[in-house]
């Protein structure tokens, strides 16, 4: 048989098509090289299938997550090298879409303590048919954490929201109510669906409806609004309820969207307020009345210090002009020794009756009993027992009671006060 030529590479229509070839099979690298560099730098779990479900190629991330070298997949089964089973599994995503070839998504499959989306691909030649499976994992285990958490901080702050005993609200800028907890409808004897899309000029107080008008206005024109605020609402049946409420704009975006408050219910506390406004009223009504009666008690007391020191002044005058002057007639006659004694103690207790002394006495102790008088002015002279007991025909025992008596009402029971010199200071 004879052999054929071999091609002449000098002919210049073969040596394009070498290097057509050349070219394309270059273009070809390069692009596999591209999609290594992109697929082994991605972060999900890439696996390309035949038909068969055998590994044509996997990227970087598959390898390392089951501790693979690089190649380690290539031509095995998916599920016999990397699940160690006998046929793929019952959830398998690329068995599905070798079936029908449509693509198929598995969601948050839990397994090697992770959860992950399974999601597959057909892939077609030009023809359109089916010559593999791209098959792509996720995980998405930090995102079911992270949404886990998320839901439980919803839901804490749903209970917190609900359960809460102050009124918090959401309203849109023309004062209708977007959201509102439990305890508005609680305090407004509203049902929770009516609530939603109601004005508060439902339930404002006539009176502070321009109030609250011109509050959110300057809300939304950024001018600076203290809180708290208080104002009169009223029930769904007309109760008044007083409330204090702090407000602020929520934005989004640097984008007003809606006014969010929460507001305590002070009406017990405004009741206690007016009982004790209207209490300290009465008292100073009955303050000024008090002052009327002393201004007059004190009139009186005055009237009657001057009737008191008239009458004194009266008895002064007529003791010296009525007694005194008969006392110094009766001394100049002739009397026996215990008459003119007599005589002389008549005398003094005229003169202490209009002294200062007794005055001062009869005021500062007005317990002190007649006898006991009649004693301190013999103690004053410097009489002794003996001699006050002879004077008032009563024994020594009896004087010295009444001194002891006279010592306890003059405080002096206790201290080492001299009697006399005491009386002699008043």
């Amino acid at each position: 048989m004879k052999k054929s030529a071999a091609p002449d590479k000098t002919n210049p229509q073969i040596r394009q098509i070498d290097k057509k070839y050349a070219r394309l099979f270059e273009e070809l690298s390069k692009s596999e090289q591209e999609k290594a560099v992109i697929l082994d730098a991605m972060t999900e779990l890439v696996l390309f299938l035949d038909t068969d479900l055998r590994v044509i190629w996997a990227n970087k991330a598959m390898h390392d997550f089951f501790n693979l070298g690089p190649g380690q997949l290539n031509g095995k089964h998916c599920y016999k090298a990397l699940h160690n089973r006998n046929r793929a599994c019952s959830i398998c995503p690329a068995e599905k879409t070798l079936k029908n070839g449509e693509p198929h998504e598995v969601v948050d499959i839990s397994s090697y303590k992770k959860n992950w989306v399974l999601r597959s691909y057909p892939v077609r030649n030009d023809r359109g048919a089916l010559t593999g499976i791209v098959e792509i994992v996720t995980d998405i285990t930090e995102r079911r954490r992270a949404e886990e958490a998320l839901r439980q901080s919803e839901q804490k702050y749903r209970e917190l929201f609900e359960n809460a005993n102050d009124i918090i609200f959401i309203l849109d800028f023309d004062g209708k109510i977007l959201s509102g907890n439990a305890a508005v409808s609680r305090t407004y004897g509203y049902e929770p669906q009516q609530m939603l899309g109601l004005s508060i000029e439902n339930l404002l107080d006539k009176e502070y409806l321009p109030v609250v008008r011109e509050l959110i206005r300057d809300k939304l024109s950024d001018i600076d609004v203290q809180n708290p605020q208080e104002f009169l609402t009223r029930t769904k049946n007309g109760e008044a309820v007083w409330v204090e409420v702090n407000a602020r704009i929520m934005r989004e975006n640097g984008r007003r969207v809606s006014i969010h408050g929460i507001a305590r219910n002070i009406t017990e506390r405004k009741r206690m307020e007016e009982a004790l406004k209207k209490r300290e009223q009465e008292l100073e009504e009955k303050s000024r009345n008090l002052e009327d009666v002393n201004t007059a008690l004190k009139v009186l007391l005055k009237r009657r210090e001057d009737d008191k020191t008239e009458l004194e002044e009266k008895v002064i005058f007529n003791m010296r002009e009525l007694v005194l002057p008969y006392i110094e007639n009766l001394k100049m006659t002739l009397v026996e020794s215990h008459q003119m004694n007599q005589l002389k103690i008549l005398e003094r207790n005229t003169n202490e009756i209009i002294s200062p002394f007794l005055r001062t006495l009869s005021s500062k102790y007005p317990n002190l009993t007649p006898m006991e008088i009649k004693i301190i002015h013999f103690i004053k002279e410097g009489r002794t027992t003996k001699e006050i007991a002879d004077l008032l025909n009563a024994s020594a025992r009896t004087v010295e009671v009444h001194r002891d008596n006279i010592r306890e009402k003059l405080k002096l029971k206790n201290r080492k006060a001299n009697l006399k010199s005491y009386l002699l200071a008043l």
